[in-house]
């Protein structure tokens, strides 16, 4: 399969989830909700999981690397 198509069907493949995820937050909040707000909060929530996961691996890093003697 040429680059180009790979491409083409991972583009498809962001589109399609994020409209799930726009569906699972207009679920969410309603008809009546604010959609923009509410993904600016799951965004933000992402984020800061995102921001913990690599905080904790850093710190594994260091442990480990200190346990070796480095």
């Amino acid at each position: 399969m040429p680059a180009s198509r790979c491409i083409e069907l991972w583009a498809e493949w962001l589109d399609t989830c994020e409209e799930f995820l726009l569906a699972g937050l207009r679920r969410q909040i309603g008809p009546d909700g604010d959609l923009r707000a509410a993904y600016r909060q799951w965004y933000a929530e992402q984020m800061a999981e995102h921001d913990r996961t690599m905080f904790h691996l850093l710190e594994e890093f260091d442990r480990r690397s200190r346990s070796l003697g480095r």
